[in-house]
């Protein structure tokens, strides 16, 4: 790895995530695979193995980057003519194995038993649509600010596992906790299996964080903790002909809640590894059509208006009549898009696109985003 030189943001004994620098994100997007020695960005999808990463970097074939990298590591020394920022690597930390599945949920069922929704979590979620009653069988909870360390404990003494359940990791005293902190607070959303069991939980942050509003319940980052895998989750009718895909759990429930469809929910629209499986074992029931329902971003206008948030640092100036940040969001949803196409016809499942709040020249309007925000519209506007 010090021969590519990448801004390391997080590093496990496994893998490291880093800057991507092929589409220029700065949260850690690119996740390296030390075993597998492959990469991949969650963000604009780039991936490959560690030659390509190398011959991309530096333009040159992965015949040039196999005879340049064995040279480097003849002579002790690397190419360092690109522009990269150092920082101090990280302490190398070694994670658990994740556990099994039913163990997951019995320690996510319990610690949820020990957990309360506040009063302002509870009306953001009936003010998106959901009904006090829907919320308490999807079992909403708020990240809890004090008392972490004695609730691990009582999930321990009540028999409970936490090694390899995502979120628990030792500390530095070698105990077990929760990566439960002010930083993360916000509503525990549960992210459900086929057969309704809880494999891991998005937060939807009480504060955004670097652009996040949505983070995993992940301790892959402390000793003896694990990633969460990011899940696929499911609700509704598992016998569905058809059914819908989005992103996000809390968008999908309210989704299937508001019109009674099956939901198919990615973490995030890049994050299609675990979604095969899934319409595999759903295809071998019913499931002839499925439906994409991403967020309208998919057609968004990229023409430059000055309201984006990459503005202050755009080098376009004066502006010219593309936005270029819009232009990449788009293309790499778009992307996505594609590759779930290409999914769904490998195993010979119909598809097509849901689309909504559209201008006359088939773009979107700005005004409804999500699927939720679609069915919420139309239940209150009749």
């Amino acid at each position: 790895m010090h021969l590519l030189q990448l801004r390391v943001r997080h590093k496990n004994s496994s893998s490291m995530d880093v800057n991507c620098p092929f589409c220029g994100e700065t949260k850690g997007k690119m996740n390296v695979n030390l075993q597998k020695n492959v990469f991949r960005c969650n963000r604009c999808d780039a991936s490959g193995g560690m030659l390509e990463l190398y011959g991309r970097l530096h333009g040159v074939s992965s015949a040039e980057a196999n005879r340049q990298i064995r040279e480097a590591l003849g002579k002790g020394e690397y190419r360092t003519d690109y522009q990269v920022v150092h920082k101090e690597e990280p302490v190398e930390i070694f994670n658990a194995e994740l556990a099994d599945a039913d163990v997951i949920d019995r320690t996510y069922q319990e610690m949820l038993s020990l957990l309360t929704l506040n009063d302002k979590h509870q009306e953001d979620l009936k003010k998106r649509g959901l009904t006090k009653e829907q919320i308490e069988i999807q079992r909403y909870r708020s990240v809890p600010l004090f008392g972490i360390k004695n609730m691990v404990q009582k999930l321990l003494e009540s028999g409970q596992t936490v090694k390899g359940v995502p979120g628990f990791y030792e500390d530095q005293d070698g105990k077990w906790t929760i990566n439960f902190t002010s930083k993360n607070s916000g509503i525990l959303i549960p992210i459900r299996s086929m057969e309704g069991k809880i494999q891991g939980f998005q937060i939807r942050l009480d504060q955004v964080m670097e652009g996040r509003k949505y983070i995993w319940l992940s301790s892959v980052k402390f000793q003896n903790g694990v990633s969460s895998g990011s899940p696929v989750h499911v609700i509704g009718s598992l016998d569905a002909e058809q059914i819908y895909l989005t992103e996000g759990a809390l968008k999908g429930t309210i989704a299937h809640y508001l019109s009674g469809d099956t939901f198919i929910c990615v973490a995030g629209v890049n994050q299609y590894r675990n979604l095969k499986p899934v319409l595999e074992t759903l295809k071998s029931r019913h499931l002839q059509h499925l439906y994409e329902a991403y967020d309208m971003d998919k057609k968004m206008k990229v023409y430059c208006d000055g309201d984006s948030e990459k503005c202050d640092a755009c080098q376009r100036k004066p502006a010219t009549f593309y936005c270029p940040h819009k232009m990449q969001k788009r293309q790499i949803l778009q992307n996505a898009c594609r590759k779930v196409y290409e999914i769904c016809s490998g195993l010979s499942i119909s598809m097509s696109r849901m689309v909504w709040d559209m201008d006359s020249y088939g773009e979107w309007n700005g005004q409804i985003k999500g699927i939720d925000d679609y069915y919420y519209v139309l239940k209150n506007t009749g």
